[in-house]
C-alpha cells in the first residue's frame, strides 16, 4: 500500500523511536516506590482483575502483529499486582498502535492536574525501548461532539488507520479540518525495569495536520489514551496504572527522580 503522507515528529530523530532496542539483558531491581508519595493520582486503569477495554491497530503488511494482554506481575510491582502487555512486530509501512475504549464511556476532567502518569518497562532484550503516548481531548475525540469523523465510502476504495489512529483512504489523503483524530502525543522511552513515567501535559503536541487544535490540549475533558508503535518496531511493553497526576503541595520543585526519566531518550 501506499504509506500515508502523514510524519511523526519530523524533527524527532528516528533511532529515538524505531531504533530502541539494546543488547541489555534483562534484570530485576529493586522499585523504589516512594517515588509515589509526593503526587497525587488518578489512576483510570489500574489493569487489574479483568481486561481492560483495548484495541489494536496497525498497518496492513501480511504476517505482522500486535496483540495486548492483561498479564501477573510475577514479582510485584508496589502492591499492583497485574499489567498490559503490549505486543507488536513485523510493522513496516508506518507501525502500529494500541487505543482504548474505557475512557470515551466516562470523559476525565482533568483540571488541576500535571499530566499522565503510569507505570512502565520493556523488560525483554532485543525490544524497541520508545512509542508515542496520545492523548484525546474533546476537541479531536468524536465523543466531544466538537469534531466529526470522516465519511468511509467504500466505492472509493480503501480504508486504513494512519500513524495518528484516524481513519484515511489507502493513497493518503490528509484529514480535513474539521475531522476527528490528530490526538495530542509525545516521545516517551522507557528502560528495562519498572519505572513511573509524569508527562506533563504542555509537553503533548499535535501533528502539523489541518485540524490542529491552535489552543492545545483541554485537559478539562479527557476522552481516550493510545500508545502508537513506529515502523520497524518488536515491542513487548509492560504497562500499569494508566491514569493523571499532580504534585502535591509538600513536593520538591520540578527536577526530582521521576521526571528526568519521563524525558530522557538516552540509553540505560
Amino acid at each position: 500500500m501506499t504509506r500515508p503522507r502523514l510524519v511523526l515528529f519530523a524533527t524527532l530523530a528516528a533511532c529515538t523511536l524505531s531504533a530502541c532496542s539494546s543488547n541489555v539483558e534483562p534484570r530485576t531491581v529493586e522499585v523504589d516506590c516512594s517515588v509515589n508519595d509526593d503526587y497525587d493520582f488518578n489512576i483510570l486503569q489500574p489493569m487489574e482483575g479483568t481486561m481492560v477495554s483495548w484495541f489494536a491497530f496497525g498497518d496492513v503488511i501480511p504476517d505482522a502483529t500486535e496483540a495486548f494482554t492483561l498479564t501477573p506481575i510475577p514479582e510485584g510491582r508496589c502492591e499492583s499486582t497485574a499489567a498490559l502487555v503490549l505486543t507488536a512486530r513485523g510493522h513496516t509501512d508506518w507501525g502500529a498502535g494500541f487505543g482504548e475504549y474505557q475512557t470515551p464511556q466516562g470523559p476525565v476532567d482533568a483540571t488541576g492536574y500535571d499530566g499522565v502518569s503510569f507505570w512502565a518497562r520493556a523488560p525483554t532484550a532485543h525490544t524497541s525501548l520508545g512509542f508515542l503516548m496520545t492523548v484525546q481531548d474533546r476537541n479531536t475525540h468524536p465523543s466531544g461532539g466538537v469534531c466529526v469523523m470522516p465519511v468511509v465510502d467504500v466505492t472509493n476504495g480503501a480504508y486504513t488507520y494512519n500513524e495518528a489512529g484516524m481513519i484515511v483512504p489507502v493513497g493518503g489523503d490528509l484529514p480535513s479540518p474539521l475531522d476527528c483524530g490528530n490526538g495530542f502525543q509525545r516521545v516517551v522511552r522507557v528502560t528495562r525495569d519498572w519505572q513511573l513515567y509524569l508527562l506533563p501535559f504542555e509537553s503533548f503536541q499535535q501533528q502539523a495536520q489541518p485540524n490542529r487544535v491552535p489552543t492545545g490540549l483541554d485537559r478539562s475533558g479527557i476522552y481516550q489514551f493510545s500508545i502508537n508503535i513506529p515502523k520497524d518496531s518488536i515491542v513487548e511493553l509492560w504497562i500499569d496504572d494508566l491514569g493523571v497526576y499532580r504534585r502535591t503541595a509538600e513536593a520538591p520543585e520540578p527536577g526530582g527522580s521521576v521526571e528526568p526519566q519521563a524525558v530522557d531518550f538516552e540509553e540505560r
